[in-house]
């Protein structure tokens, strides 16, 4: 199969295109829910895990997850996120980008979700150096999802025939 995503009718790619956007709105909203609770900071994502109750000096009192909360945070996460991955990679699969380039979009997401996610888990269960792990692989994580999207609506939108 040797088509490209800018070969598509013109209708199509604008309507994949606002499927990417409107897709976009929903990923990135999560980014201003993550930063009311962990204000993007290491010790954030500790304290929303691990609570803070033993801190008088906390401006805002969290306990410490339940493991059931836990679970149900990484479970519906890493299904969701890598069904979203999975169907952007079938996308990028279809670009006219560079094999490797490809590859790379086609993979890091998904191990930055496991890094991520896993990592939260490693940190409830007491390794608290973790933290700073988890906010790597997630900035690689919202990074990677920029260069899909960018990568894609570029191919859909701005891509022309050689």
């Amino acid at each position: 199969m040797d088509f490209k995503l800018h070969q598509l009718p013109k209708s199509l790619r604008i309507s994949l295109s606002v499927f990417l956007l409107t897709l976009s709105f929903g990923y990135f909203s999560g980014l201003d829910l993550l930063k009311h609770t962990t204000d993007y900071k290491a010790e954030g994502i500790q304290e929303n895990v691990l609570g803070n109750e033993f801190d008088e000096e906390a401006e805002e009192l969290h306990f410490k997850m339940s493991e059931r909360e836990l679970q149900g945070i990484i479970h519906s996460h890493v299904i969701t996120i890598s069904m979203l991955f999975a169907l952007l990679s079938f996308m990028v699969y279809f670009t006219s980008l560079p094999l490797y380039f490809k590859s790379f979009l086609m993979i890091e997401p998904n191990v930055s979700l496991v890094v991520t996610f896993g990592g939260l888990w490693l940190m409830w269960l007491g390794h608290t150096w973790i933290k700073y792990v988890i906010m790597i692989s997630g900035i690689l994580m919202h990074l990677s999802m920029i260069m899909l999207i960018v990568t894609l609506l570029w191919q859909l939108l701005i891509k022309k025939e050689n």
